[in-house]
């Protein structure tokens, strides 16, 4: 190997050593952050909340609806008829002790809310079933909204409106007026930091209420505008087609959270780099979900970058092996030269020794014939 090494690496070849080693260093870099865009994006990681330690699989799957699909509480219920009978289909079944799912749904809006020292316009998002599962937002003080929640009266601030209304962020218990009705805070929350989700919210400071209490305040009609489940996908692919069918909305878009970081996800994410950010119709994503349209941007063009960097060092590799095999080949034929030729003179030796007792010079090319038989 180093004797290949000296033949074959001179001064110039030294500049190209160089340029493969930063293009792998960058290839590995590359690759790294690709597979770890998601990590810091806790919205599309309810599937492993959801599933714990169970070992069952499941995923996450949302829903989009534009603002005049008019789906509400009663769409609600008559997709998870479809999406249970769809579990019945392949023996899967809630019992008391086991919930095979469970969802959330979302709708945005804005509101007046005031208090003694202050008021102020903020926007809201009206959260109905396990939201925060979906969504764990950290809670800087006090609680989340529960599904399990009997009066809808509790809201949860951001910490900038917190600040903005009291200049603090300890105001569990306290009351606000929320378009002229009284809200309780329940608690107050930081908004994710991630890179993605701080580049995708630019909604301000703002809060979380019910969406029941949300479609009572509103003068216009609220209708749900994302809707998120996490259930059983058995084998892949189940969870995605049983909720497609369950969807009635033609111009509803169906994600499935669990599988968009995926290769082969992000390698589709490559070939429509251009159009996907084009909308044709008046959806309006929320800002999680434009936060993980936006890691997938990301992780697409890092593996794009990752197999650019690639291609120098395998093809420089591919050279280097291939002439290290011949150099390794012409080393074997030598060697298989040497050692032929060393039983050739051994024959040769032990020929004329038992066929010529007397010392004289005789023709190499006729004693080899006369060995050989040859005449």
């Amino acid at each position: 190997m180093l004797d290949f090494l000296k033949k074959n690496i001179r001064a110039k070849h030294v500049i190209i050593i160089a340029i493969n080693a930063l293009c792998l260093a960058a290839f590995i870099v590359c690759l790294v952050l690709s597979a770890s865009v998601k990590t810091p994006l806790r919205s599309q990681q309810a599937a492993d909340a959801w599933a714990g330690q169970s070992g069952e699989r499941f995923a996450q799957l949302s829903v989009f609806f534009t603002d005049y699909s008019g789906f509400n509480e009663d769409g609600i219920r008559e997709l998870l008829a479809s999406v249970e009978s769809a579990l019945l289909s392949v023996s899967l079944e809630s019992t008391s002790d086991r919930t095979l799912y469970t969802h959330a749904w979302s709708a945005y809006g804005e509101v007046s809310i005031t208090n003694e020292r202050s008021s102020a316009s903020a926007p809201v998002i009206g959260v109905g079933g396990d939201f925060f599962l979906f969504h764990p937002l950290y809670l800087r003080n006090g609680t989340y909204l529960s599904p399990n929640d009997v009066m809808k009266d509790r809201v949860v601030l951001d910490e900038e409106l917190a600040w903005r209304l009291y200049g603090s962020v300890h105001l569990a218990g306290f009351e606000v007026l929320i378009n002229d009705k009284p809200f309780t805070i329940a608690g107050v929350i930081s908004r994710e930091n991630d890179f993605a989700s701080a580049k995708a919210y630019t909604g301000g400071a703002g809060l979380f209420m019910s969406f029941e209490a949300l479609s009572e305040i509103s003068e216009d009609e609220t209708g749900i505008t994302c809707y998120e489940i996490v259930m059983p996908d058995p084998i892949t692919g189940f969870a995605l087609s049983s909720l497609t069918d369950a969807v009635t909305d033609p111009n509803a878009h169906i994600v499935e959270n669990s599988a968009r970081f995926s290769l082969s996800k992000s390698f589709a994410t490559i070939g429509s780099f251009g159009e996907r950010s084009m909308r044709k119709d008046t959806m309006a994503y929320p800002y999680w979900e434009n936060a993980a349209r936006y890691a997938e941007d990301l992780r697409a063009l890092l593996l794009v970058l990752s197999l650019l960097f690639a291609i120098c060092p395998v093809v420089f590799g591919v050279i280097y092996i291939v002439k290290f095999i011949r150099y390794l080949i012409k080393r074997a034929k030598r060697a298989y030269l040497r050692v032929v030729a060393e039983i050739d003179r051994r024959k040769y030796e032990k020929y004329v020794s038992e066929h010529y007792d007397e010392p004289q010079i005789y023709d190499v090319d006729d004693i080899i014939r006369e060995m050989h038989g040859d005449e």
